[in-house]
């Protein structure tokens, strides 16, 4: 585990140009499993706005960076979705997770996930899902390791 020197926080304003890189570098790494996953022509704008939207004040995401020698090693982006009907009622999900290549292999994800969880749990969640292309068996071997375990299956079917 990897724990000396990284910092895992919420993102600042001074964090939008590293995170936006991050950010696209996550969708540019999924789109090699399905073209839905395609980039827009304007993906690296949008990860900027992205980026931006991850620092404002009073955002409904749950948000966090690592930091590791003053720069983002990485970072956790979710949400908080509600299952009126289900006893554990409200379950966290991430929707991306992304380390840099040079910092993986360090338990760097494993951290965030684990702080994911702490603010998950801060505002109710009783569980934490997570969302990810289905041919990104990499991702798939991570979360089992974590002993995460399928919950949802989601199918897809283009509709133009």
């Amino acid at each position: 585990m990897y724990d000396r020197g990284a910092v895992v926080r919420e993102p600042r304003k001074e964090d939008v140009e590293q995170l936006s890189t991050l950010i696209y570098r996550f969708y540019m790494l999924n789109e090699e499993f399905d073209p839905l996953w395609s980039l827009s022509e304007n993906a690296r704008e949008e990860a900027i706005r992205e980026a931006e939207k991850c620092v404002e004040p009073g955002r409904e995401e749950i948000v966090l960076v690592v930091e590791v020698d003053g720069s983002l090693a990485g970072y956790i982006r979710g949400y908080v979705r509600e299952f009126p009907m289900l006893k554990s009622r409200r379950i966290a999900v991430i929707r991306e997770l992304y380390v840099h290549p040079s910092h993986r292999g360090l338990g760097l994800g494993s951290l965030l996930i684990d702080r994911f969880g702490d603010k998950a749990r801060a505002v109710g969640a009783k569980a934490i899902a997570v969302e990810f292309p289905t041919q990104n068996i990499i991702a798939e071997n991570f979360y089992r390791k974590l002993d995460f375990r399928r919950f949802m299956t989601i199918y897809i079917r283009e509709v133009g």
